[in-house]
């Protein structure tokens, strides 16, 4: 009797950190539809390492990786295209060659686009409804959570607030004072601060004059991110990381819609400023003062944590 072959599948995403994170629920959910098929997820090389811990995919390749090039051109696609998969692709959505090539050498193929600008829903119920589940954002929430393995948080000899007042873009980013505000305010408690710097601020001073995290890679920088008492940061990439590790604090919105973009774990509220310019928002858009209380408030819900005073 001839053996069954087993169906191979491919899912291509080439979105950024925070692109992966709003999609890792749709991607778990087509994994989920597959689950006798060789999947392999096809991310940048940064992502890699933490794509593996998802467990969403039995081989995790890189677009970095010079085979790669064959989606755009040249005689050959990756060798992780070979035998015709089924194909999930949020690349070539929008450029009719390469869906041509991916699609020619498929047994099926459907493609997405990478969420951006406006739009009527949260963008990882877009992702999820966009592969066929019906969603809401807190329906998504456990799938968009990610387990580190036993023993990989380590610990910590005291409460610390981790704070990223970094983002890729400079009108996403509050003004330093208040991060430095917070940062006072956490210490006075007896607690310890933690700044993480990540590939968009190589050439920016430390703001605390403390322990800084820099250029970690993505598995290192969610060990130090679950650990955390509190989490404070931008809207940005490493923001949507701490929420998936499950870290309890407060992300700040500028210009970008906290409804639409904001982490989905519970663990982490959103502030949206009530104005912003080109170069980030200030004080007045978003005293520090609400920042602090709302830290406040998480770390005293999900932690039991002492009640602080606040002055406004």
């Amino acid at each position: 009797m001839r053996a069954r072959s087993i169906e191979r599948v491919v899912v291509v995403f080439p979105g950024a950190l925070g692109d992966f994170l709003l999609a890792l629920p749709a991607l778990r959910w087509l994994r989920a539809q597959h689950l006798n098929a060789r999947v392999a997820l096809a991310v940048s090389e940064p992502l890699r390492s933490l794509a593996r811990l998802t467990g969403i995919a039995d081989d995790v390749v890189s677009l970095d990786a010079a085979d790669a090039a064959g989606l755009f051109g040249g005689d050959a696609l990756p060798k992780w295209f070979a035998g015709r998969p089924v194909v999930y692709s949020w690349l070539g959505a929008t450029d009719d060659e390469v869906r041509s090539r991916v699609a020619a050498a498929a047994t099926r193929a459907r493609f997405f686009r990478v969420e951006r600008g406006p739009g009527d829903c949260h963008a990882a119920v877009a992702y999820a409804r966009a592969v066929g589940r019906a969603a809401s954002p807190s329906s998504l929430a456990s799938a968009a959570r990610i387990v580190l393995p036993p023993g990989s948080e380590g610990t910590t000899s005291g409460a610390e607030l981790v704070i990223h007042p970094g983002a890729g873009a400079p009108g996403k980013r509050w003004d330093p004072a208040g991060f430095v505000q917070v940062a006072h305010w956490w210490r006075q408690t007896g607690g310890t601060v933690v700044e993480i710097a990540g590939p968009a601020e190589a050439n920016a001073a430390p703001l605390f004059g403390g322990a800084t995290a820099r250029d970690l890679d993505l598995c290192e920088l969610s060990q130090v991110l679950a650990r955390a008492s509190l989490y404070l940061g931008n809207d940005s990439g490493v923001s949507h990381l701490a929420g998936a590790v499950g870290a309890v604090g407060v992300v700040v919105f500028g210009p970008t819609d906290a409804q639409r973009w904001r982490p989905i774990s519970g663990n982490l509220v959103a502030l949206q400023a009530r104005a912003t310019e080109p170069r980030g928002f200030g004080l007045t858009a978003l005293p520090a003062a609400r920042v602090i209380a709302a830290l406040q408030r998480r770390l005293t819900l999900t932690r039991g944590g002492p009640e602080i005073s606040v002055r406004a």
